[in-house]
């Protein structure tokens, strides 16, 4: 992967040595009323003759003819053409277009004006991207945009778990990713150095053009462009060492000893194996590690008025701070534009990705870290003796402890996956009349990723494997879009405004799963497939054919109107509900625009808007709604029996969800639109959710569950963002930003059903959906200390002095399943960011800061290190357990009569809020005149930077990490990635970073 990363790096290197270099002729600087303009576009008209102003607004111009044009830009700014006049000296005033006076904003299948937005629509910029360094795009998104939920996975490569506005579904909850306006799956293969700017539309009215994928929100990614002008380069490389924020209190050697004497009795383990009490092994130390990242990105970028271009290629090697994991991606973009005359224009989009990921282990239902702070702290590492090298328990000293060597299970053997990823479009548009545009899109998104497993043969004691086992795995997933779109624009005396969309679309797609599994090979040292394997494949296609419509209006830029609608047609669906239609509408009023505001010093900008509007989710697997047939099903317990049987039942009837939509909003502006603040109001409901229900063994059915519509859930919050940025022209600026988001989801109907129970854990399910509640809370018994001696348990008849008491909620004297209650909620009921950056002279600054608060975690660590009821290491707080002569203990005592104490309660449930530092990052930029003296002048700019990122959390969670999120895909044992998150089964903890880096350009 390196060398071909090293080819294409030539490749470019010396394209642009092929570059003209032109002398000095022409000087200026570019400025507004408050002083300069860094990053305005100066170039001589009708030619390729540009470049942009620095950081003092000043910029140079080569070979200029005394009569030529300058033709200067800058957003948000009227364009002005400067005659040379035989002038070497320039100094050009910018003044600021009223019309432009926010960003550019993309929507769905197009661009508007942010003072025209009458939707739900956050927008976050290159410069929030790059000013701090980021891996993946989920980390630019964190604590930038209000009502976006991210929870990063700590596993290098792991893709986020992210929600918009909370979670409304049962199953999946994902938002739909757009990409250059191609609908593509996933972020990890996207560099975020590569990208211009992410719009998040999280109402109806901006993500109901989507249709039937847009229930969850939408996240459009426009990649960078080039510019008009001199050629650019630029180069961005850091490196950072990651570490293990936080280590959990376990018990070492002879704490053990103690512990196990007092509990297991088992004084012979150190009678027969005296060595074992010298022998302290930290599992956590052999398992941990500070791991490496290298990343380094490089830009060529320029044009001419006919032509642009910019093509960036990356490559990051990421360690993971477990042993044996890792991330490793090289990546590539092409993005050109070409003018064919006045009215035609052709372009293309171009993104290759090649990454490699080293998995985390797990076995026996057990991940990683389970196995890591259960692993006895006498056991040793490494054993000669034992095959495969490795120590292990010993089958008779250590009967029951089955936890199994961590260090081997990441190490021995390997497992990765390898992804390669295209994602493409060509696209062409021509002008038919004034005002009247055709534009038609053809985008191509393939995703090959291949899973190698070698797991050698070993034997160390109690857990062994007699024969490698070997697996195979690919997944293949190829899409295609067909893009027609006929734009019109029209103002009518310049009072009334129209913008007009009509499109049609054809998406669809294939994927393909592979899957081979074998074992007793001949040697260890065979790694590919032979012999008897078990051989599963798949094929799923799907597709989607959309009628889109679109009007926007303006009435002298105060009354402004947006109405939409949609109608897909989907494969995924049964013939009595193929077609659906997805309408929405929004109003605003720019109230600063009235006579009786417009002359006010108050208020730069004031605008109410509403919408209303409906999408839908198809986020339903592909066949479901028909039954199909399955071989070899097991059979209540029994083997699997040749023949076969029905996949399920069919359902005709079953739909997309639907979601009707609801927001308010009030954005503001004072101070010149120095202080801006946006508040909104949003409440969804969702009808026809998709609900799995239970098949019984007699349907003989070869799937545990039939997909049916019938359930209803509502999510309501707030939202509100707020920014301030000091800037008077002098040495030191300033800015901040504050954003807030409320959540509350809820359950509404579930049709037949009383509840719905998902996330297994030692046989019980900690999850559950009932009418009135929260979405997946966690269900269980609630709490009341421990019981003392001469306490009543009668209603507890197992419980004696030292168990724990759990509360009768129906008062019938019995302890039993009708006394489980909520006792958690996994979901935030609020989300906080805080973002500050400063400037003073050539030094910069930026501070992250983000949070949740009302949300809970099961901490199942604590079922691991306190529940006492096998032979493992545990915490040091099992020393303080209760016993008869220390009674005030919160830990209950040791028991193997009975498990009530492990009960699911909320003894495992423990306060999820946090604050973390996110990033601080202190940067210092050469000035113009000092970048004169190196390599002959010919840098524009070198900025050295060190940053932090994770420094520290505030917390009470007493596990590694708060942050826990739920798979990305749906797990067995539940019905929704989104059950998983809360629950902690020794998640992967995201690590602290130390960071130093380096960016240039020329």
């Amino acid at each position: 992967m390196k060398n071909k990363l090293l080819r294409k790096l030539l490749f470019f290197g010396g394209f642009i040595m092929s570059l003209s270099i032109y002398a000095q002729s022409i000087t200026g600087t570019v400025s507004d009323n408050n002083g300069p303009l860094p990053g305005a576009n100066v170039i001589v008209k009708g030619t390729s003759n540009g470049t942009t102003t620095d950081f003092d607004g000043n910029f140079t111009l080569n070979e200029v003819d005394s009569d030529a044009v300058l033709t200067v830009s800058f957003l948000g700014y009227i364009t002005q053409d400067v005659k040379i006049a035989n002038q070497s000296t320039i100094n050009i005033v910018l003044i600021e277009d009223a019309s432009q006076l926010d960003e550019v904003v993309v929507v769905g299948y197009g661009k508007t004006s942010r003072r025209f937005v009458t939707g739900a629509i956050t927008t976050v910029k290159s410069e929030d991207i790059t000013k701090t360094p980021v891996i993946s795009v989920d980390q630019a998104l964190q604590g930038n945009a209000a009502g976006v939920t991210v929870i990063n996975a700590g596993s290098p490569g792991t893709s986020p778990q992210i929600q918009i506005r909370g979670l409304n579904t049962f199953g999946n909850s994902q938002p739909l990713y757009v990409i250059d306006g191609i609908v593509s799956g996933g972020l990890n293969e996207v560099n975020p150095n590569d990208i211009e700017s992410i719009d998040i539309l999280k109402d109806a009215s901006t993500a109901a053009i989507y249709g039937s994928r847009a229930s969850n929100g939408v996240v459009l990614i426009t990649t960078k462009k080039g510019k008009a002008g001199k050629t650019k380069i630029t180069v961005d490389s850091y490196v950072s060492v990651q570490s293990l924020p936080k280590e959990l209190d376990l018990l070492n050697s002879s704490q053990f000893e103690r512990y196990a004497s007092e509990t297991f009795g088992l004084p012979n383990r150190y009678t027969d194996d005296p060595a074992s009490t010298q022998r302290n092994t930290d599992w956590q130390d052999e398992v941990f590690q500070s791991g490496v990242t290298h990343n380094t990105n490089l830009g060529v970028s320029g044009g001419s008025d006919s032509a642009i271009f910019n093509i960036s290629a990356g490559y990051l090697d990421q360690e993971g701070i477990i042993i044996n994991t890792g991330f490793k991606r090289a990546s590539f973009r092409a993005n050109s534009e070409f003018k064919l005359g006045d009215k035609f224009k052709i372009g293309e989009t171009l993104s290759v990705a090649d990454s490699e990921m080293l998995n985390e282990e797990e076995n026996g239902d057990r991940t990683l870290l389970e196995h890591t702070i259960k692993s006895l702290p006498y056991t040793p590492v490494y054993n000669a003796n034992n095959p495969g090298g490795f120590g292990g328990t010993d089958t008779a000293l250590d009967a029951g402890s089955d936890a199994e060597n961590p260090v081997r299970l990441q190490t021995i053997g390997s497992n990765t996956t390898e992804t390669m990823k295209i994602l493409g479009s060509l696209y062409a548009s021509y002008e038919i009349i004034d005002g009247l545009n055709f534009k038609f899109q053809y985008g191509y998104d393939r995703s090959t990723a291949e899973n190698n497993i070698h797991r050698p043969s070993f034997d160390e004691g109690i857990n062994e494997r007699a024969a490698a086992e070997i697996i195979q795995g690919t997944n293949i997933f190829s899409s295609n879009t067909f893009t027609n779109a006929l734009t019109y624009s029209k103002s009518l005396n310049d009072i009334h405004n129209f913008d007009m969309l009509v499109v049609v679309e054809k998406f669809e797609a294939t994927t393909r799963n592979n899957r081979a599994q074998s074992s007793n090979p001949l040697t260890d040292a065979i790694t590919v497939i032979q012999g008897n394997a078990t051989v599963t494949n798949q094929l799923f296609e799907y597709g989607l054919i959309s009628y889109i419509g679109r009007l926007n209006y303006n009435y002298d830029e105060k009354y402004i109107l947006s109405a939409s609608i949609r109608r897909d047609g989907s494969s995924r669906f049964g013939s009595n509900n193929r077609w659906g239609t997805f309408p929405a509408v929004s109003l605003g009023w720019a109230i600063s625009e009235e006579d009786f505001l417009k002359d006010s010093n108050l208020f730069s900008n004031l605008k109410l808007r509403g919408s209303w509007g409906v999408t839908g989710n198809d986020g339903s697997q592909d066949y479901v709604y028909q039954s199909g047939l399955i071989s070899g099903y097991n059979y209540s317990g029994f083997a699997n029996n040749t023949g076969v049987s029905n996949f399920g039942s069919a359902n005709p009837d079953l739909k997309w969800e639907e979601a009707t939509q609801i927001n308010i909003g009030l954005d503001a502006a004072f101070l010149n639109n120095a202080l801006k603040v946006s508040l909104e109001y949003y409440n969804n409901e969702n009808e026809d959710v998709i609900v799995p229900i239970p098949n019984v063994s007699s349907d003989g059915l070869g799937e545990a569950f039939t997909q049916r519509n019938g359930a209803s859930t509502s999510t309501k919050g707030f939202e509100l963002n707020l920014g301030y940025t000091h800037d008077k022209g002098g040495d030191f600026t300033w800015a901040a930003n504050v954003n807030l988001g409320t959540s509350k989801n809820e359950a509404t109907d579930l049709g037949d059903l009383s509840f719905i129970e998902s996330s297994i854990f030692e046989g019980e399910n900690l999850s559950r959906i009932t009418e009135g509640e929260s979405l997946f809370y966690f269900y269980g018994y609630e709490t009341d200390g421990l019981f003392q001696a001469g306490d009543d348990t009668s209603a507890q008849p197992n419980a004696a002095a030292g168990d724990i008491r759990f509360v009768d909620q129906n008062n019938d004297g019995i302890i039993d399943s009708e006394d489980n209650v909520k006792i958690g909620n996994p979901f935030p009921d609020f989300t906080y960011g805080i973002n500050l950056t400063a400037n003073y002279k050539q030094f910069d600054f930026s501070l992250s800061l983000t949070g949740v608060s009302g949300n809970d975690v099961y901490n199942t660590n604590i079922y691991d290190l306190e529940g006492m009821t096998r032979l493992f290491n545990a915490g040091t707080s099992v020393l303080n357990r209760w016993t008869p002569t220390n009674t005030n203990a919160s830990v209950p005592r040791f028991t193997l009569d009975h498990s009530d104490n492990v009960n699911r309660s909320d003894r495992f449930v423990e306060n999820g809020a946090y604050a973390k530092l996110r990033n601080l990052t202190i940067g210092y930029s050469l000035k113009d005149t000092e970048l004169q003296g190196i390599a002959n002048g010919a840098l524009s700019k070198l900025r050295f930077y060190i940053a932090a990122q994770n420094l520290f959390t505030i917390s009470d969670y007493s596990g590694y990490d708060p942050e826990i999120g739920g798979s990305s895909t749906v797990n067995p044992g539940q019905q929704s990635a989104a059950a998983g998150v809360g629950i902690d089964r020794g998640v992967y903890p995201q690590p602290r970073s130390i960071i130093a880096g380096l960016q240039f350009a020329f």
